[in-house]
């Protein structure tokens, strides 16, 4: 997990994929109760690139975990993250939500939870309108991929 916060970036990409590694060998109940938490956490970090590394995991471990754990676990902190003041961390949020899509549930997760566009789409179409050309330019393209637009 030290490696995830490390300064060089090839170390904490290497580390992202240990992890997936790790969930592949130990399971996903396990990543749920081991690393996620740790994972999701550095997503409030002062640290910009840190809370990037909580994308680049989400990225990695999402088609391991599965449309559950992603859904109902990892989700509501990518969606959050589209809040965040650093434009990269808005942009990368908009890949994220792009590369998982096929893997969350849009149809119904349970009965009590609204339909998943409902909470996916408003955040594309809030960061298709962002400031920042990136961040609008990726949050297009998500929307055009996802079907959502």
């Amino acid at each position: 997990m030290a490696w995830l916060v490390d300064h060089v970036f090839a170390v904490r990409e290497a580390a992202t994929n240990n992890l997936k590694k790790l969930t592949q060998k130990f399971g996903k109940i396990w990543a749920q109760n081991t690393i996620i938490p740790k994972v999701l956490a550095m997503s409030s970090n002062p640290n910009y690139l840190h809370r990037m590394t909580t994308l680049f995991c989400v990225n990695v471990l999402h088609d391991v975990c599965g449309k559950d754990i992603t859904t109902k676990i990892m989700l509501p902190t990518v969606l959050r993250m589209g809040s965040d003041a650093v434009a990269n961390v808005r942009f990368n949020v908009a890949k994220t939500l792009q590369k998982i899509g096929p893997t969350l549930d849009y149809k119904q997760v349970d009965l009590s939870r609204p339909p998943l566009h409902t909470e996916v789409k408003p955040v594309l179409d809030r960061l298709s309108r962002d400031q920042d050309i990136d961040v609008k330019y990726f949050a297009q393209e998500a929307l055009v991929v996802l079907c959502l637009n």
